[in-house]
């Protein structure tokens, strides 16, 4: 292994690495490099404050190379973020409720709090991946499509369950998500984006959420 190859191990890496195998068939080494280096790049710089350049350089090819695989940047982050979405954020986040809901039956707010921990954690593991999609899902239409495309299954699927938190119409269900989804998102970007060094708690955080959801934000203020 070499120097480039050495910063690219960590388990979110290789997990996407694995996704774009899935759908491409084994990639050369060299244009493994440069999807493991463009994956880090987009992540620290953004796809617009990324160049080309900057991919080979920290992958440690030529940019000649990049494009001999990849016939522009952009086509380089779809062919990245596409198979992640079909084959590890969509899979895992379906398996995940079912469990849980399984798990914890009948009891709602620990079901919720089952289920936004474990998203945290996920998110933390696969971080550099989440910041991509984040930033980029609003402004490239062509991940955002591929992003609702593989998500709507996913809450058709969920749809029925979460009758359980009270939701029974379309419009009530997707408030549910909606709200839910703000919570974890805007937790998770002041986390590793606005305050990345301060020391956060996720069950704390989670407990608080969770209190505003059920109790209103003045059930968290009557606690001081």
């Amino acid at each position: 292994m070499n120097k480039a190859d050495s910063r690219f191990e960590s388990d979110a890496f290789r997990a996407v690495l694995d996704a774009v195998e899935k759908e491409e068939g084994p990639s050369a080494p060299k244009k493994r490099l440069a999807i493991l280096a463009a994956l880090d790049c987009f992540a620290e710089f953004g796809f617009d404050g990324t160049s080309t350049k900057m991919i080979a350089e920290r992958a440690g090819i030529g940019e000649a190379t990049i494009f001999r695989h990849f016939p522009s940047k952009k086509a380089l982050l779809l062919r990245i973020t596409q198979p992640v979405v079909r084959h590890i954020l969509t899979p895992a986040a379906e398996q995940e409720a079912h469990e849980l809901i399984d798990r914890h039956k009948g009891d709602r707010r620990a079901v919720l709090r089952a289920v936004m921990l474990s998203r945290l954690h996920f998110m933390r593991v696969y971080e550099p991946l989440v910041k991509i999609l984040l930033q980029e899902a609003l402004v490239n239409p062509d991940l955002r499509a591929v992003m609702i495309h593989e998500a709507t299954p996913l809450f058709d699927q969920l749809s029925g369950t979460v009758a359980m938190f009270g939701p029974q119409t379309e419009l009530e269900r997707e408030r549910f998500f909606r709200t839910l989804g703000s919570f974890i998102m805007g937790y998770f970007l002041h986390r590793s984006i606005l305050a990345p060094n301060r020391d956060w708690d996720d069950a704390t955080e989670v407990d608080f959420m969770l209190t505003v959801m059920f109790d209103g934000l003045d059930a968290t203020l009557d606690r001081r």
